[in-house]
């Protein structure tokens, strides 16, 4: 007698559980962390609700899963792509371009990235936390990567540490001011996207050719 292959069901779990990562990333990146209930997503996937506490044993379970499926993503992204999209001929441009990329990504998914910030205050200290950042402190290593490409025009005497250093510097600014409408940066110093971008990559270029 053949024993039954147990692709075709391993093939459908797995087509069900992209379909509710799919549907809880496309909810947080339209309405936030509060809109993202367990009901929801089993709809958004068009499958019962059910199936969803089979997988899950919760609302955090799930946000977890998501949020980890959604950073290992972009870093595979990123790790093709990011010296063609980031790197320019000059330290100047290259620094502008970086800049103006993560201005970007904080203005193309404000939602998304505002619950991560948030979900990973509530699971601080947790092994969720330590991976999710993890990640996180991978896609910045590999932008940091980009501006040593110029090693030749970074004045510090430890170039790897200024290059973090900086998109780190440039990236909190960022995520200060699109994250938290009320924060000083609204109003200190409001500034239109271009105005930000060109203050920014002028912190950077000012801190990287900085003599030591």
């Amino acid at each position: 007698m053949k024993t039954p292959t147990l692709a075709p069901q391993q093939d459908r779990s797995r087509q069900t559980l992209e379909a509710l990562l799919r549907a809880t990333i496309a909810i947080l990146d339209k309405e936030g962390l509060d809109a993202c209930t367990l009901p929801r997503v089993a709809a958004s996937a068009g499958v019962a609700a059910a199936t969803v506490y089979r997988r899950f044993a919760d609302k955090d379970a799930l946000l977890r899963a998501a949020f980890l499926h959604v950073l290992k993503r972009s870093n595979q992204t990123n790790q093709a792509n990011f010296e063609k999209t980031l790197l320019r001929p000059s330290l100047e441009d290259t620094a502008e371009r970086i800049v103006a990329a993560l201005l970007a990504q904080y203005r193309e998914h404000p939602q998304l990235l505002r619950a991560l910030s948030h979900f990973l205050e509530i699971q601080s200290g947790s092994e969720f936390a330590t991976l999710a950042q993890g990640l996180i402190n991978t896609n910045l290593q590999l932008v940091a990567s980009v501006l040593l490409h110029h090693r030749d025009r970074i004045r510090h005497a430890n170039p790897q540490r200024a290059a973090v250093f900086a998109v780190l510097q440039a990236s909190s600014s960022i995520e200060t001011a699109m994250l938290t409408p009320d924060s000083l940066w609204s109003v200190a110093l409001p500034l239109t996207d271009k105005q930000f971008t060109a203050e920014l990559t002028r912190a950077m270029l000012g801190y990287l050719r900085r003599k030591p």
